[in-house]
């Protein structure tokens, strides 16, 4: 086995810090009543456009292929979450694949069982030097044409695009009401770095025994349901569902389940948008669970 050989990566820890600074700059300037309520709007909306553009499209859709869609709502859903400012969709897939075969081992590129500050953010600081990229795990995007030329353009003008959507876009539509300190710092990056501790707590926290936390469907690995992260995630908290069922349009099965980011693409089923949803049978999700209870039993 090749030695990991790690070095702290500059460039996203410079972005993080700048990030981070002039973020919890705008959260204090809100607190202060600095912004109006129309930039406390536009950074709630960006908030929700870019999780949803990472939990619905990035995660589900080009990752898990647990619907269908065409080419206008791929569209939407890679601008959506190239807002989130987390790398393109080519590497961001091929990086979650790489998580889901090697959960909690060396390959697991937010391996939780390097500790949960390695899996919140610590993965994204550092860079293995000994890893070569590997886009294999991200096969699958080439197969269709229209996604393979979405994801192929993303990929190559990624920065340029997250600049425009994430930074350029909520300057502009703050400008409409004289703001544009406001969007960029606030819709820009104060909702920035919600939007990222929202989906590295999908990668730490449900990988982590907490208050609220169950593993009702598999113990291969350190992954939890939690309806408490659920609520800062658009749904991704029942995490140990989804690693024992990854293809399911669902994270939380249940009706009662708060997973706002399945109920989106139901809803866009009724507008035809969305067809094809993948959707586990309640015999087999049984099966899985009395297997688990069987095992605490014995």
């Amino acid at each position: 086995m090749v030695q990991r050989k790690e070095e702290l990566y500059p460039k996203n820890a410079l972005f993080m810090l700048v990030a981070h600074v002039v973020g919890l700059y705008g959260f204090y300037a809100a607190i202060s009543g600095q912004w109006g309520k129309e930039t406390l709007i536009l950074g709630a909306v960006m908030f929700c456009v870019s999780g949803l553009g990472i939990t619905v499209g990035y995660h589900r859709y080009f990752t898990h292929r647990s619907f269908k869609c065409g080419k206008v709502l791929q569209t939407i859903l890679m601008i959506c979450g190239t807002t989130a400012v987390q790398d393109s969709i080519m590497n961001w897939v091929s990086d979650h694949k790489m998580h889901h075969t090697n959960t909690d081992r060396d390959g697991d590129p937010y391996n939780a069982a390097r500790g949960s500050l390695w899996a919140h953010c610590g993965w994204i600081l550092y860079k293995d030097l000994t890893r070569k990229k590997d886009y294999s795990t991200a096969a699958h995007l080439m197969e269709d044409s229209e996604t393979r030329r979405i994801v192929n353009f993303q990929h190559a003008y990624y920065h340029t695009l997250a600049i425009l959507f994430s930074g350029f876009v909520p300057v502009l539509i703050a400008s409409l009401w004289n703001d544009p300190l406001g969007g960029l710092v606030f819709a820009g990056f104060s909702r920035l770095i919600a939007v990222w501790h929202m989906t590295f707590c999908i990668n730490s926290l449900a990988h982590r025994k907490h208050w609220g936390s169950r593993q009702p469907y598999t113990r291969a690995n350190s992954s939890q349901d939690s309806w408490l992260v659920s609520l800062v995630t658009f749904g991704e908290g029942y995490h140990n569902y989804h690693h024992a069922f990854p293809g399911d349009y669902r994270n939380g099965p249940y009706w009662y389940n708060f997973d706002p980011s399945k109920w989106l693409i139901f809803c866009l089923l009724n507008f035809g948008l969305t067809w094809d949803l993948n959707r586990v049978p309640k015999e087999k999700i049984e099966r899985a669970r009395n297997a688990v209870l069987r095992s605490d039993n014995n």
